[in-house]
C-alpha cells in the first residue's frame, strides 16, 4: 500500500511557500533489479521522490533542507539548463539537478545514486542512449569515490557485497563489459556472500553474451518472482505457519520462507546465515517436525495439530474438518 500527503512547505534556498506531495509509507514486495531499482509497488512512487520548489526551481527530497552551495547552484547557467531541458522528461531533469548539487559538494556517491534514478526515469521514456550515459557517468564515481570497496558491511550478510553488484551492473548496462568484469574480479577478492557470488557469475555470462539489458535478482538467482506468492511446500510446516506465525521466531519465519538457487557446485539454500542453515538442515520437513516439537512444548494449551484421521496430513486450520490431501472429511453429520 501507498500513502501520501500534502504539505505546505518552506524552499530553504528562496524561503517560498509551496504544496509538495510527501511519501507517508509504500509497500515493497519482490527483490530489485540488478543495477537497484526496487520492484513495482515501489518504483511507482519515483515521482515523489523529489520535490522542486516552483519559485526558484531547487530541488530536493526535501525542500526544508539545503546543502552548504545549493543556492549559488540553483542559480548557475548549468543547472538552470538542466532543469528545462525541454528533450527530457521533467522527472529525469529533476533527478540529474539533484546529481549537480550534490556534484558541487563532493557527495560522490549521492551524485552516483540520482544518476542512476535518471537512468530508470530514462528507461522508462525509451531513452536509451540517455540512460546508458547516466550509468556510465554514475559508474565513474563510484569507480574513483574513496574508499574503493564500492558496498558497506550491513548487518544482513547475505547482501554484503551488493552495492558491488551494482557497479558490475551499471557497467555492463552502460556497455563497459571489460571493466565490469574486472570489478567482478575485485569483489570476488574482496569477499562477497553466496547470493553475491552467484549474482556476479550471472553477470558475467550476461557480459559474454553481450547483454545490457535489464535482469532482476530473482532471475540472477534463478528464483520465482515474486516470492512471496510461493507455497511453503510442506504441509505441516505451512500449516503451523499459517496458524501459529506469531509464535515463531524472525529466524523461524525466514527459515520457513527460504528458497533454494542454483550454484556451479549445486542447489543450496540462499542464505549464509548460520542460525537459518542450521534449522534448515533436514530440509522444510523437518523445520515443520522441529517447530511442531517446539510449539507443543512451549503452548501445550494454544497450539493444535489438527490431522486428517485418514491419511495424517495437516488441514489448512485447526478447525477445517476436511483433508486437503485426500477427500476424506470428518465433519459432523447434520441433524
Amino acid at each position: 500500500m501507498t500513502q501520501f500527503a500534502l504539505k505546505q512547505v518552506t524552499c530553504a534556498v528562496c524561503g517560498g511557500v509551496s504544496e509538495q506531495r510527501t511519501l507517508q509509507c509504500v509497500s515493497t514486495f519482490g527483490r530489485p533489479d540488478l543495477d537497484g531499482r526496487p520492484s513495482v509497488m515501489a518504483r511507482s512512487t519515483m515521482g515523489l521522490w523529489t520535490q522542486i520548489c516552483p519559485a526558484c526551481g531547487y530541488c530536493a527530497t526535501t525542500l526544508t533542507q539545503a546543502l552548504p552551495r545549493a543556492r549559488e547552484v540553483v542559480h548557475s547557467v548549468t543547472y538552470r539548463a538542466r532543469l528545462h531541458h525541454p528533450e527530457a522528461p521533467a522527472l529525469f531533469n529533476r533527478f540529474l539537478c539533484l546529481a549537480l548539487l550534490h556534484d558541487a559538494e563532493g557527495l560522490v556517491r549521492d551524485s552516483a545514486e540520482f544518476r542512476t534514478h535518471a537512468a530508470w526515469v530514462a528507461d522508462d521514456a525509451g531513452l536509451e542512449e540517455s540512460a546508458r550515459r547516466c550509468r556510465s557517468e554514475a559508474a565513474d564515481l563510484l569507480l574513483n569515490a574513496p574508499p574503493l570497496k564500492h558496498w558497506e558491511r550491513r548487518e544482513d550478510l547475505d547482501w554484503q557485497g551488493w552495492r558491488g553488484v551494482q557497479l558490475v551492473d551499471l557497467l555492463r548496462r552502460a556497455g563497459r563489459g571489460e571493466e565490469a568484469l574486472r570489478e567482478v574480479e575485485r569483489i570476488r577478492r574482496e569477499g562477497a556472500s553466496s547470493l553475491m557470488k552467484q549474482l556476479l557469475t550471472y553477470e558475467s555470462a550476461a557480459i559474454a553474451r553481450g547483454d545490457t539489458g535489464r535482469h532482476t535478482v530473482d532471475e540472477g538467482l534463478g528464483l520465482p518472482s515474486p516470492p512471496e506468492l510461493q507455497p511453503i511446500k510442506d504441509p505441516l510446516l505451512e500449516y503451523l505457519v499459517g496458524n501459529y506465525h506469531r509464535l515463531l521466531t524472525d529466524t523461524e519465519q525466514r527459515a520457513s520462507s527460504m528458497e533454494t538457487f542454483n550454484t556451479e557446485e549445486g542447489p543450496r539454500w540462499a542464505t549464509d546465515h548460520p542460525e537459518i542453515l542450521a534449522l534448515l538442515t533436514e530440509g522444510k520437513a523437518g523445520l515443520g517436525r522441529a517447530l511442531e516439537r517446539r510449539l507443543l512444548a512451549e503452548h501445550p494449551d494454544e497450539v493444535v495439530i489438527n490431522r486428517c484421521p485418514k491419511c495424517g496430513v495437516p488441514a489448512r486450520t485447526a478447525k477445517a474438518r476436511q483433508c486437503r490431501a485426500c477427500p476424506h472429511t470428518w465433519r459432523e453429520t447434520p441433524r
